[in-house]
């Protein structure tokens, strides 16, 4: 009963709902339905910038892409949809890090393919 009301929360999130790490965290590893309803609230009420490597990791997890000092989450991808019938659209947050490996600054990187 705990785990149906559980889902119900983290489902029933309008636009412009609060962060919170369990609804960062819900998804299945390649479509992750929550964060883009999340992401204005994280990036204006919780500081990133000024955290290290670490703490960004204990609150958002492990990046879906890392390179030397930056991490790229998954917001929105749907290019892996069988039988695309609309533009491909993809959006990460990215996090560039000093040599220091504190967050320097975020980047929303937000794509939407021309269809052909």
């Amino acid at each position: 009963m705990l785990c149906l009301a559980t889902i119900a929360a983290l489902t029933s999130c309008g636009n412009g709902s609060k962060f919170t790490r369990q609804k960062w965290h819900y998804g299945d590893g390649l479509d992750f339905p929550l964060r883009n309803d999340i992401l204005e609230d994280l990036l204006q009420n919780h500081h990133i910038k000024g955290l290290n490597y670490r703490q960004v990791i204990d609150s958002l997890g492990s990046p879906q892409r890392r390179d030397s000092l930056k991490f790229t989450y998954q917001i929105i991808d749907n290019s892996y949809e069988f039988g695309q019938k609309s533009p491909i659209h993809k959006k990460n947050l990215i996090i560039y890090f000093s040599k220091d490996s504190i967050a320097e600054r975020t980047e929303v990187y937000d794509h939407t393919d021309k269809k052909k």
